[in-house]
């Protein structure tokens, strides 16, 4: 084990740049890695007797979150290429989001009658996004808009700006969608939609998104049908805060343990990213990344070896010897 992980620390500092993606309009971990090379590239001797790699020449691992343009939500393709070593392990943003977006549809055909608790024909619903600048949250606003149809384009994307308060059905960054279910249409309205940041300025925030539904269901409680929510996090907030007692499905993202759990107790489901796999995965590309650069190193070493042999050195070193005669 511990022969496993010292493996491990020596690709992320030795050979490696690993990043964790962060927000930003351009994409932090690249632009340092960018910005670093040229200065490594006049202070290390890259494949020379010291062992040390310019920070260009670096396989570069993304793990967890694609890196992308903080404002659109657009991959930074740069950042995807930084090399010919550039890798990325993890969920693929879009597909994940059409997967949620695609549970809720179902569900409500399934539960149409049942979930529409006032008769009004209306399936209302209200969604907690998690973080406007991030591209999972943005694909999946965009996921669960484009599957109940109340999605509007803006650029050629569909619009993830929060509606705010929408009852009324006059917001601008969405429109009122339609289901059919055994001959009958109800018509879709994302009632309404924030993001969850805290005072502090920390987003995906849980007890914003309890607090959140807490004044919602204030405002127009029996409206809501259907609660949506980018992640488990704050989905089970709003569920242990009121739609489990009001009997509201909830559908979040991720599948935690928790979540997992609720979902006999009413939670509507959730989406997995198999974070186990990613991890495991994001490490096994470390090993195979160490495993490359310690090949490389062996045959530059056989290599060297190979032009001077222990005699040709040990004569080389006679001839410029001044005291050898």
């Amino acid at each position: 084990m511990k022969k496993a992980i010292s493996i491990i620390a020596a690709v992320a500092m030795a050979t490696t740049m690993l990043a964790a993606c962060g927000g930003g309009g351009k994409t932090e971990s690249s632009s340092a890695a960018a910005s670093g090379s040229e200065s490594a590239s006049e202070t290390m001797a890259a494949g020379g007797e010291t062992g040390m790699v310019a920070n260009k020449d670096k396989p570069l691992v993304w793990y967890n979150r694609q890196p992308s343009n903080s404002s659109t939500g657009e991959l930074d393709k740069e950042a995807l290429h930084f090399n010919d070593k550039t890798y990325y392990v993890g969920f693929d943003a879009n597909q994940g989001a059409e997967l949620q977006g695609e549970m809720i549809v179902e569900y409500i055909k399934k539960h149409a009658a049942e979930i529409d608790k006032n008769g009004d024909g209306t399936i209302g619903y209200v969604l907690a996004i998690g973080d406007i600048g991030h591209n999972d949250s943005i694909a999946r606003t965009r996921g669960v808009r484009k599957a109940l149809g109340t999605a509007v384009e803006k650029d050629g994307a569909i619009d993830s700006t929060p509606a705010g308060t929408n009852v009324d059905g006059m917001a601008t960054v969405v429109k009122d969608g339609e289901i059919e279910v055994d001959g009958k249409t109800y018509k879709v309205r994302e009632l309404a939609s924030q993001e969850m940041k805290n005072a502090a300025g920390a987003t995906w925030d849980a007890a914003t998104a309890g607090n959140g539904i807490s004044t919602w269901a204030s405002s127009f409680g029996d409206q809501i049908d259907i609660v949506a929510s980018n992640n488990d996090g704050m989905g089970m907030s709003m569920f242990n805060a009121w739609s489990k007692e009001k009997g509201v499905p909830t559908f979040g993202y991720d599948a935690n343990s928790d979540a997992v759990a609720a979902i006999p107790e009413g939670y509507g489901g959730t989406i997995s990213q198999h974070a186990d796999v990613q991890a495991y995965l994001t490490l096994r590309v470390l090993r195979n990344c160490l495993t490359a650069w310690m090949s490389t190193r062996a045959s530059a070493r056989r290599m060297r070896q190979a032009m001077f042999s222990p005699q040709q050195t040990t004569s080389m070193c006679r001839k410029t010897d001044p005291t050898t005669r």
